[in-house]
């Protein structure tokens, strides 16, 4: 074995541990590890009706993500047949020709995307969720591919530049380099998000948010309501942001008299206990450890046509990227599932409250029908949150831990 072979193998090795020690930290949560959570019954809980309802609705959306996810790999696929007669006829330095030919991808997959966003608004406004008309579904989504290209054209400004200085090896230097402006958007980004947003005008829940921050040791993250009524009916709060941009936001349809005052103070102290545990730095963490192997694999699948050095390959790129994202969604799926459970159980220790959760959960079923006890195959690769019945199950798991 070669020098330069035995370098490049220790360097995977100790990328390899590196990855493996980060994810077992990253991993570990505060909920016991022994806890038995009852098993309920769906349909005593929410009633046979809403879980039809329910179960329905999503139905949709679950073929739709199969279907939007075929045609999109088929849009990336015939961009790379195309790609090396596209990159010849720009007839432009590489870096350059591989800008427009990433931007062309990139237009062509939202453009075979757009009939499925407007098929998720005709679906959602049928239900009587969302009020946002057709006009504004094209015009958020013209935004969000110009959003998207500008993203694209810096990255690849990047990637394509240490490609031809560095060769093979550029995904080594890349990846810090896109950690370090995840952690730059998370510091920045909040503040645009909350342009529309103000100051919690409820003096009540402010005073208790105040005291569930210092219960739960979370700081004093900036707590302010978003008006969203005119564009739906479902009710959300998040937290976002780190740092000085730390900020706990409040959808006003949550705050409309639909949720009783100690839901609404328990859906407080979950979004407070995201900060408090720290899930968006750890997410910062789950996005370096993703961002490396799919670089990686970039690096490989390119290096037989030239890798990055060659613009031909972006379209490729771009499909190893979207194909890696694909098999890592049921850890990311399952990394967030458990940060949620997290900021559940820390909530339930902060405001002893495992009945105000039941009917929290049970409501948002309600108010935005999501199933509470999706198929197996969708809950792995598409919900971010535990099912709802999931969440009873742990409040209730508290409750019989803490009587």
């Amino acid at each position: 074995m070669t020098a330069t072979r035995m370098g490049r193998l220790a360097t995977l090795s100790g990328v390899v541990v590196v990855w493996f020690v980060g994810a077992f930290f990253l991993w570990r949560t505060s909920v016991p590890g022994n806890l038995d959570p009852p098993s309920l019954n769906e349909t005593s809980l929410f009633g046979a009706e809403l879980v039809r309802r329910a179960e329905h609705y999503e139905r949709f959306f679950r073929i739709e993500w199969i279907l939007s996810t075929v045609v999109a790999f088929a849009a990336l696929a015939w961009m790379v047949r195309g790609g090396r007669r596209i990159a010849k006829s720009l007839g432009l330095g590489p870096v350059n020709t591989g800008i427009i030919l990433g931007a062309l991808t990139l237009t062509v997959v939202w453009a075979v995307s757009l009939p499925f966003a407007v098929a998720s608004e005709w679906w959602q406004r049928r239900y009587g969720i969302s009020k946002v008309s057709y006009a504004e579904v094209l015009g958020f989504s013209w935004a969000s591919l110009l959003f998207t290209v500008l993203v694209g054209f810096l990255i690849l400004a990047v990637l394509l530049g240490l490609a031809q200085k560095l060769g093979s090896g550029w995904w080594l230097a890349a990846a810090p380099l896109f950690v370090a402006l995840g952690v730059a958007l998370q510091l920045t980004l909040p503040y645009l998000v909350t342009l529309d947003a103000h100051k919690l005008r409820d003096r009540k829940l402010a005073a208790q948010i105040e005291e569930l921050e210092r219960r739960e040791r979370a700081g004093d993250p900036e707590v302010l309501e978003q008006p969203v009524s005119d564009q739906t009916t479902a009710a959300n709060a998040y937290a976002i942001g780190i740092g000085p941009s730390e900020r706990v936001v409040f959808w006003d349809t949550l705050l409309d008299g639909r949720f009783t005052d100690n839901e609404v103070r328990f859906v407080a102290a979950h979004e407070l206990a995201h900060i408090a545990r720290n899930h968006i730095p750890k997410g910062i963490g789950w996005f370096a450890l993703f961002l490396v192997p799919y670089l990686g694999a970039v690096a490989l699948f390119t290096e037989r046509r030239g890798g990055l050095r060659n613009p031909a390959t972006v379209p490729l790129a771009l499909l190893v990227i979207s194909a890696a994202q694909l098999v890592s969604l049921p850890l990311q799926t399952a990394a967030s599932r458990r940060y949620e459970a997290e900021a559940d159980w820390t909530a339930l220790n902060a405001t002893h409250d495992p009945a105000a959760a039941r009917g929290l959960f049970r409501r948002f079923t309600k108010t935005s029908l999501g199933d509470p006890t999706p198929p197996w195959w969708a809950h792995v690769l598409l919900d971010t949150h535990p099912s709802a019945l999931e969440r009873i199950e742990l409040a209730e798991a508290w409750r019989r831990r803490n009587r």
